[in-house]
C-alpha cells in the first residue's frame, strides 16, 4: 500500500510503499540512485566516524562472547573500509567487500568477487537501508556465513510520514528500504536464520543457538572491562603494513 510521497534530492518524486503483512517499507523504482551514488558516502553523513568506532566496540564484544576470534570475518558494503581497518587494528582478520566504493583504508584486504567463504560472521552496518532487493543480498551472504550482524534503524511505530523522519534521507536519496522487526524476522526465516535484535539498530541473523539476553550482556560494564583486560589481541597493523609494502615493492 502507498504510505506517502516525497521529493528526493530536491527534484525527484518518490513513492513510499509498505507491506501490509510485515510492515517493510520501500521506495518504489528510485530512478535517481546513479546520481545519488556519485558520492558513495553522502555529504550529510556526519556520523560516519563515530558510528564506525561504536560498531567496532560492539562487534568486538560479540566476537569474544559468541564467535571464534581466530576466524575470518567480512564487512559487506564496507565503504571506505574504516571499520575493517579498525577491526584489523584490534587483531581480527576482517576483509572488505563493496562493489561500489573503493575501500581506501584497507586496500589489499578485499574479499574476492564473487564472494567465496566461509566467514565466521559477516557485518553490514548502514547497508540494508540502501539496497533495492534485500532478499538478494541476504541470499548472497547466507551462502558464506551462518551469522550476519547488521545495523539499520527500525521503522518507528506508527511509521512517520516522509518528511517526519531523518532516516528516510530525502536530501541524499540513498535510503530506499526500511525495516520493522517483523520484516527482519521474515527475511531471516527465508534463509534459515533467526533474528535477535536490541530493538533499535543492531540485529543478529544467526543459525546458531544464541541467548536472547546477548544484548544485555553487551551492555554490561564488567563484561566490557573483562574483554578489554583479558581478551586483547595483537594488532595486525604492522603485519599488514609489512605485507602491503612487500607487495608494492615487488610490483604485485
Amino acid at each position: 500500500m502507498e504510505h506517502g510521497r516525497a521529493q528526493f534530492r530536491r527534484r525527484y518524486e518518490g513513492v513510499f510503499r509498505r507491506c501490509r503483512s510485515c510492515g517493510f517499507m520501500f521506495v518504489e523504482q528510485p530512478s535517481w540512485l546513479q546520481e545519488a551514488y556519485a558520492e558513495p558516502i553522502n555529504r550529510s553523513d556526519t556520523g560516519y566516524v563515530a558510528r564506525n568506532l561504536r560498531c567496532r566496540d560492539r562487534v568486538r564484544m560479540l566476537i569474544e562472547l559468541l564467535l571464534r576470534p581466530d576466524g575470518t570475518f567480512l564487512d559487506y558494503g564496507a565503504g571506505y573500509g574504516l571499520f575493517v581497518r579498525l577491526m584489523r587494528d584490534l587483531g581480527y582478520d576482517f576483509r572488505s567487500y563493496d562493489l561500489y566504493c573503493q575501500s581506501w583504508f584497507c586496500r589489499g584486504f578485499e574479499a574476492p568477487t564473487p564472494l567465496t567463504g566461509p566467514f565466521e560472521a559477516v557485518t553490514a552496518f548502514e547497508v540494508f537501508e540502501h539496497v533495492v532487493d534485500p532478499c538478494q543480498v541476504v541470499r548472497t551472504i547466507s551462502a558464506v556465513t551462518s551469522c550476519l550482524i547488521l545495523g539499520t534503524a527500525l521503522l518507528p511505530d506508527p511509521a512517520p510520514t516522509p518528511e517526519a523522519w531523518w532516516y528516510y534521507g530525502l536530501e541524499h536519496g540513498q535510503h530506499v528500504s526500511f525495516y520493522t522487526l517483523r520484516s527482519l524476522e521474515s527475511l531471516a526465516g527465508q534463509f534459515g536464520y533467526r533474528c535477535l535484535t536490541d530493538g533499535a539498530g543492531l540485529h543478529i541473523l544467526t543459525r546458531e543457538a544464541i541467548s536472547p539476553n546477548i544484548f544485555s550482556r553487551l551492555a554490561s560494564p564488567w563484561r566490557r572491562r573483562w574483554v578489554h583486560r583479558f581478551r586483547r589481541r595483537a594488532p595486525l597493523t604492522q603485519q599488514d603494513h609489512d605485507r602491503v609494502s612487500k607487495e608494492m615493492l615487488s610490483g604485485s
